[in-house]
């Protein structure tokens, strides 16, 4: 008979307690394969707990698999195999607390990735949601390319804020840029050569790669592709952000882009991917038209997402392929379903035709105006004129701080971290450093407000950039 301690006082069911016992029992070979376990009705007398409490104890081991009910003969252990138990010792977890003790925790974070959460709409998303719930359509399976609805609303709101011209036979909708560029991985069926920009988006990068393709690196010439390389590469695809060259947030000129366009014209199978991806926040001017609405030939593929403009949180993007390419993507992808949920398309839908999107931009362009100004503002107080370049600016949500001090690369790395900063450096979006490359960080803003701004850059100014070497190996100062 087995002895299991039933501990009356505690908030665990008895059944569980009992399961807990056996099973524990079984993953350490206690109990062995084969043997026969009390019947319930002789158990539950032994422990003095009902009979129903032991059977469903027992129906949840057997579910499982631990042990199996033979008729008219009992319940017996199965055999368990490959499993392995991955206890943590108390000095392990000493040690991991330790650790985490010891890690400067992270007090200012230029994150050029991060948004600002803290004035998206919430309330009309909960109240579009609520009544996309009431919908019983939106429990069905969609249309593969997307919902009608959506793909209607962006379409029209391209055609007036990035002059793209499309109609919504021509969209598909897709869970962000990965998946997207996964879709036209597919489409070209791994036979055409990519090309990137260098420095470029190395997330894109890694997509393409590990789908097959073969990617010829496109250095930049005066902070534009130079469109003379590609032309004598064996590129078939040019990938490429022309509107805000990421990661320089430079944008392509009028006459280079006229170029990029000729040299996908002169081929059948060559096309141009155009990652619109932050094109909604410019400070300075009027938008940038995208590269599509100069597309005379239907060579650009056009492909933008929510991530920054709402939240990458909703994984929604979208991809706008020229006509004569649809009929090869019905044939190529038209088995693949949507995977963006029908409720979260149709609450965009209607933020979008509602009027809210295009209000929320309005206010968070005022918003990230501000950030950006007061960063720029900040850089050129704390810095010494001459110590720092900045660039970038005037679009996104980051601007790109360019060093020309003493200092190498891993002691800024060494300072920012002992200061309990976080930078991103450009260095990790090149494949082929260019001559003469000076120590380069984005320093995201979003995420971040004015006052905290203004604390970060004056810390990173006076604890990374400017602190003697004598003064930095002691404890960094906290900035008051």
């Amino acid at each position: 008979m087995i002895t299991i301690p039933l501990d009356t006082q505690s908030a665990t069911p008895m059944y569980i307690q009992i399961y807990e016992y056996i099973r524990g029992e079984i993953l350490n070979a206690s109990l062995l394969a084969g043997e026969k376990l009390p019947s319930s009705r002789s158990l539950a007398a032994n422990l003095q707990v009902s009979r129903s409490t032991v059977d469903t104890a027992y129906e949840q081991l057997v579910a499982e698999g631990y042990i199996e009910a033979k008729e008219k003969r009992g319940f017996f252990v199965n055999p368990i195999t490959h499993i392995q138990q991955f206890p943590i010792s108390g000095d392990d977890s000493r040690k991991s607390q330790k650790t985490k003790k010891q890690e400067k925790p992270l007090r200012f974070d230029f994150n050029p990735d991060a948004i600002d959460t803290v004035h998206f709409p919430y309330s009309v998303w909960k109240s579009l949601g609520k009544n996309q719930l009431d919908v019983p359509g939106n429990f069905l399976s969609g249309d593969h390319q997307g919902d009608i609805p959506l793909r209607q609303a962006i379409a029209d709101y391209l055609r007036g804020s990035r002059g793209v011209r499309c109609m919504p036979e021509q969209i598909i909708i897709g869970a962000g840029l990965a998946h997207l560029l996964q879709m036209l991985c597919v489409l070209f069926e791994r036979q055409a050569t990519i090309a990137m920009e260098d420095p470029g988006y190395r997330s894109a990068r890694q997509v393409l790669v590990s789908s097959g393709y073969d990617i010829i690196d496109i250095p930049l010439r005066d902070h534009a592709l130079d469109v003379e390389i590609l032309t004598r590469s064996s590129a078939d695809i040019c990938y490429v952000t022309p509107s805000h060259q990421f990661p320089l947030g430079s944008v392509m000129p009028i006459a280079r882009r006229q170029e990029l366009l000729n040299w996908a014209a002169q081929g059948e199978n060559r096309y141009i991917i155009e990652d619109d991806h932050d094109s909604e926040f410019r400070y300075k001017g009027k938008p940038i038209p995208a590269l599509q609405s100069l597309d005379s030939t239907g060579k650009v593929i056009y492909i933008g997402t929510f991530s920054k403009a709402i939240s990458p949180a909703i994984r929604m993007g979208y991809m706008v392929l020229p006509p004569h390419l649809m009929k090869r993507y019905q044939e190529k992808c038209g088995s693949y379903a949507c995977p963006v949920s029908r409720i979260e398309q149709a609450i965009l839908a209607d933020f979008i035709k509602l009027g809210y999107f295009e209000k929320h931009l309005n206010r968070m362009r005022k918003i990230y105006k501000g950030k950006h100004d007061c960063i720029l503002e900040k850089l050129h107080q704390y810095f010494p004129e001459g110590l720092v370049d900045i660039s970038g600016d005037n679009a996104g949500l980051y601007v790109l701080l360019c060093y020309h001090g003493p200092l190498a690369e891993e002691e800024i790395e060494k300072r920012s971290k002992k200061a309990g900063i976080e930078l991103r450096s450009l260095r990790g979006y090149y494949s082929s450093l260019p001559a003469g490359y000076c120590p380069t960080y984005l320093l995201g803003f979003a995420n971040l407000s004015e006052e905290k701004i203004d604390e970060g850059i004056r810390c990173l100014a006076e604890q990374v950039f400017l602190a003697p070497e004598s003064c930095h190996s002691e404890s960094v100062s906290e900035v008051p």
